[in-house]
């Protein structure tokens, strides 16, 4: 079998199907259910923006008797607005292909070329290894990897997962928990765009986010969320169908004191939803907002979702708030991702 670096063709409807073939096999492997793209939906999501640009590469396997399969993908991304100094790179070979030197193919043939025809200094990726793997063992292959591109661990995080549904019971408890403390606090859905009265604040908490990450050594600016840019995301995750259930804890005094967000697709096939950034803002911390946000996303889940069987989250390994509130919901740990950065000379 040989094995061909190219630039991803996002003209072509057939290798994007392969590319999203590849997805979904990584998906199933990594966690168990996918979350499937359409051709159009693929080509969308591989469109620049104002803020971020990207490559992508595919490795692509021939066959002894023809044909042709996509087994291995990477990228760089360019942060556009903030972080000019970054590019961030991506890796991953298909489960039944690994251990026959394609990412080191991707590597020295598509990453590190694109790395330094960037002219970028720093350098940022994420790689798995098991749940109880040594993040240091230099015979991981992700950390083989990592030292080919000159990178080296600087944080750590840890890949939870959730069956859905929650019981009932269990959500009734942990609502009953959260409202001991909750307050004159209320909390509400959104599940479209920000209301435009709100974009302000909302902004400001999505900043928030970026700047209490637990991060430990990744150097990383954390952006301004605009009006302009909110709406740009909202309207790419639309365009990519995925839909996202937002709840948002809002403060006696009217503002946004935090939020937690889930993204689901409901397209056929869909078994896997993804828990994204749950905040609660400084001046509004103590009151258990933070497990309110989670039982009303989790809780609507099963009533607009009821396809999705599974849902993940990461969290940072010194990040115990977070970690402690999903292991009330019962998320279990997967596995655990590596954060790398690493200067180009240095």
């Amino acid at each position: 079998m040989s094995v061909t670096i190219r630039l991803l063709d996002t003209a072509s409807d057939a290798e994007l199907e392969q590319f999203n073939a590849l997805d979904d096999a990584l998906d199933l492997d990594a966690f168990g259910g996918v979350q499937p793209y359409s051709v159009a939906e693929r080509r969308l999501a591989c469109e620049d923006t104002e803020y971020s640009r990207a490559q992508r590469w595919v490795a692509v396997a021939e066959g002894l008797e023809g044909g042709e399969m996509i087994v291995g993908r990477g990228s760089v991304h360019l942060p556009l607005q903030e972080n000019t100094e970054l590019v961030e790179v991506g890796l991953s070979v298909h489960p039944a292909h690994r251990g026959r030197g394609i990412g080191t193919a991707i590597v020295e043939e598509a990453l590190r070329p694109a790395i330094a025809e960037s002219g970028r200094p720093l350098v940022g990726a994420w790689g798995e290894i098991p749940a109880d793997g040594d993040p240091d063992d230099p015979a991981l292959p992700v950390n083989r990897l990592a030292a080919r591109l000159g990178v080296s661990r600087k944080n750590i995080g840890v890949c939870r997962r959730r069956d859905l549904p929650l019981e009932a019971a269990l959500l009734d408890t942990l609502r009953a928990e959260a409202e001991e403390r909750q307050g004159g606090y209320r909390i509400e859905i959104w599940d479209g765009p920000a209301p435009e009265e709100h974009l302000a604040s909302y902004g400001a908490l999505l900043r928030q986010l970026d700047l209490d990450d637990p991060d430990e050594d990744i150097e990383y600016e954390a952006p301004e969320y605009t009006p302009e840019r909110i709406r740009t995301g909202e309207r790419r995750l639309a365009e990519q169908g995925i839909t996202q259930f937002q709840s948002v804890a809002v403060a006696p005094d009217g503002t946004i004191a935090g939020n937690s967000v889930v993204h689901v697709k409901t397209a056929p096939g869909a078994s896997l939803g993804w828990q994204e950034n749950t905040l609660v803002m400084p001046d509004h911390r103590g009151h258990r907002l933070g497990l309110a946000l989670k039982v009303a996303t989790h809780a609507l889940l099963a009533e607009r979702a009821p396809e999705v069987r599974s849902l993940v989250t990461f969290n940072s390994h010194v990040n115990p708030w977070m970690i402690s509130i999903n292991e009330k919901l019962g998320y279990r740990v997967s596995h655990r991702e590596v954060g790398y950065q690493g200067r180009m000379g240095a």
